[in-house]
Order: structure tokens, then sequence, then C-alpha cells
């Protein structure tokens, strides 16, 4: 019959050549096969020759499996339009668009007027979108969303490798996961689910809260230029370059990197850190830090350690320094400090009226100061003691002139930070 013969130079013009038996059964390695159409209808146009399937077509070029309510091959180029409630199928991917332009001879299938995509657990969805079946790869502009059992992300572009199943996205990305309880933002990301892998990029804004919290209800803020979530047995968060933390608002920090690994409840701080602890300020070459039921419970200093504990007596400071440091605390109230090795204090007295009444320097090994309810309580100086007193008429106006080796620098404490690119997507 003419329109059978009509078909048959319809997919012999849409066979690639040089195709062998020995070619993988996918996509471009096939001709496409015409498995049902309700009409074929042949014309000419400007372009040259025009072939169109009309009402419930159904194609195939491998394991490329394609239906839609009209196709439209152009013999020039060979590409085919496909329009009307389009869906194509290759194993467990689905793909769904109301128009897809399809070049069967490279495996290229172009969306250009909005796209939703699902394969396993994750769906995408976006404005424009296109599959290269050879490399397994799906790309996204404009509008991408995201979605998987763990994660929600939206962005501007992004590419999803099918074969690692791993996630690209850049030009801005926010993220919400319930699961790790956590929303951020970064200029690029890259998601590898089956490695547990998470990687930010560029300007990144992280927000984390706190198991039976709701999610707006933050307990810590990070932002740093890279920020790396590793989930196997349990979760770590490393960050680096221009590292700010802050921890509900007793406690803050500024780094060059961060460390977090939540299976210890532990955290270290590298590269010049600075911690803001209540009225304190603490700075080393290296900090860790310990947490239980998300409450700080101690704080340990090595390497030039420094504590700066501010009165509200303008300008001055209770000081101590030493090789190593520890604070620890209770119930969100400081507990203890211990310096160990070349220890140095420095204390602001009062008379009984709260004047200022010049100040104690002290060295010794090792220095321990107990506190109740954040006020001293009891000071004890172990191992080659030195202590000095120096009286307000010295003191005055000049107590940077006795201030302990190291403490004078100024740094303001970091201060909540909105969203730079959640606004894009969300209210």
């Amino acid at each position: 019959m003419p329109w059978q013969r009509t078909i048959a130079l319809w997919l012999l013009l849409l066979a690639p050549a040089g195709l062998s038996a020995q070619e993988p059964l996918v996509g471009p390695t096939l001709p496409l096969i015409v498995h049902h159409a309700d009409r074929f209808v042949g014309r000419q146009s400007d372009s040259g020759e025009v072939q169109e399937l009309l009402g419930n077509v159904r194609l195939q070029q491998g394991n490329v499996v394609i239906s839609c309510g009209a196709a439209t091959q152009y013999r020039a180029t060979g590409v085919v339009l496909l329009r009307h409630n389009v869906r194509i199928e290759q194993g467990e991917l689905r793909i769904a668009a109301p128009r897809i332009s399809y070049d069967p001879a490279a495996g290229i299938a172009v969306a250009d007027n909005g796209v939703e995509i699902r394969t396993g657990a994750q769906s995408i969805r976006a404005q424009w979108g296109a599959y290269d079946i050879p490399r397994r790869q799906l790309l996204f502009r404009r509008a991408v969303r995201y979605q998987d059992d763990t994660l929600s992300l939206w962005t501007d572009t992004l590419r999803y490798e099918r074969l690692t199943a791993t996630t690209h996205a850049w030009g801005g990305v926010y993220l919400e996961s319930s699961i790790e309880q956590l929303a951020a933002e970064a200029d690029t990301l890259v998601y590898h689910p089956a490695a547990g892998l998470l990687q930010l990029s560029g300007s990144v804004l992280l927000r984390r809260w706190a198991r039976g919290k709701e999610p707006r209800a933050d307990t810590l803020m990070l932002s740093a230029q890279s920020v790396t979530l590793r989930r196997r047995s349990a979760r770590t968060l490393w960050a680096s370059d221009s590292v700010l933390l802050l921890y509900d608002t007793l406690w803050a920090a500024r780094a060059e990197s961060l460390l977090w690994d939540d299976s210890l409840g532990r955290f270290t701080l590298s590269g010049a850190p600075l911690v803001w602890y209540g009225n304190a300020e603490l700075r080393a070459d290296s900090i860790q830090g310990v947490l239980s039921s998300e409450q700080l419970q101690q704080l340990f200093c090595t390497g030039q350690a420094r504590l700066r504990l501010h009165t509200d007596l303008p300008g001055r400071s209770h000081q101590l320094r030493s090789d190593t440091l520890l604070l620890r605390q209770l119930n969100d109230t400081l507990a203890e400090l211990i310096a160990s090795g070349n220890a140095r204090s420095l204390y602001c007295h009062r008379t009984a009226d709260a004047a200022p009444d010049g100040l104690f320097r002290h060295s010794a090994d090792r220095i321990e100061l107990l506190f109740t309810g954040d006020s001293l309580r009891q000071a004890r100086w172990l191992g080659a003691v030195y202590g000095e007193y120096v009286p307000e008429l010295l003191v005055g106006e000049r107590f940077s002139a006795w201030t302990l080796p190291g403490m004078a620098w100024v740094e303001e404490r970091p201060q909540p930070m909105p969203w730079r690119l959640r606004p894009r997507w969300l209210p």
C-alpha cells in the first residue's frame, strides 16, 4: 500500500549510515520505528519535504520509546518535531513536555516550552531541557526545580548525569533538606547522593536548625566560599575560605577553615580562628569545640591561646593567654577556664562600689578559674607563680599599656546574614 511504502521510506531516511549488527541497541544507533499513528501526511514546504504522523503516535529508537499526539519530520535536517503531550521513556527515565524537537541521528531531544523528567527518586522541572541520549546527560535551564527523597533545590542551570546519578548546578542555587535539617545557597553545586556528597562553592550561605525545631528557627548560620557535606554513617561538614559562623545568639566565629563532625559532636576551626562567646573573645592557632544536645560544652584552644573577657568598664577587659586554653560551660554559662603552659592573666579589680581599682597581673605554669553564674568564684595559680598589683593611679586612661602581649586586635562580631539568592525562586 502507498502509505506503507511511505512509512518505510520515512524509516530509511531516519536510519544513520554505517549501522552494524555489533552496535548496541540504544538511541541513535538504530532507525526510528513507527509503531502506530492514526494518519500519515506528506507535503511540501519552503524548506523541503515534510512528513507528518498524526494521532496516537508511538515511535521507538533502540530502547527509547516515544509517544505524542503528532510528529513532524523535516527531511532536509532529519529532525522530528514532537507535539501534544509528548512522552519519552528510556528505562526508568520519564520525560514529559508539550513540545520536543528530536534529532534521531545525534540522539538529542530538546524541549523549549517546559519539561518535567522523573528517574528513580529524582524529579526535575524547567522551562527548557535537553537530553543527550548517547552521553546519558540531561541539561535544564531557566526556573529549574530539582527534588528527590532528601533534597529540594532551585537553580538557573542544572546538568544531571544519569550514569553516575550526579547533579551539577550553576548560575545560583538554593536548596532545602528536611532530613539534613538545613537550607543553603551558593553560586554552584555538585550533588552525588550515592556517595553522600554535597559540594557548594561561591558565596555559600548555610543555615541549619536543631532537631525538633521549625525550619526557620535557625540554630547555625555559616558563610564561606566553599562548603562540602559528606554523609556515610554520620555527617561531616568542611568549610573553607573566609568562614563566618553564628550559633544561636550565644557564640560566633571567624576562621579560614571549619571541620564539623556530627558523629563526634565536635568542630575544629583553623587559620587564625577567632571565637566570640558571650562577652568573651578567644584567639589561637586552632580552636576545637564540643557540643551536646545542640549546646556548646567546651572550647579547647591550642597555639598562642588568648582570651579577652570584656567588662562594663569602658576599654577594659580581663585577659588570659597561654599555650593551651580550655573553656568549659554548664547550661549556657561559663563554668571553668584552664590555661596551661606559659600562662599569664590580667584581672581588672574594682572597689566595693564597682569603681575601677587597678589591676592584677600574674604568670604561672597553669591558671585555673572557676565561675558561678558567669561570676568568678575561685582562682588558682600553679607552678612558678609571679604576681603584681598595678594601682589605679598608674592605670588610669593607659590601660592598653598594661595589657598582655597579643591582645590588641579589633574585630567585629559576625551578624546574621540575609539570603542573597533565595528570593529569586521563593518568597
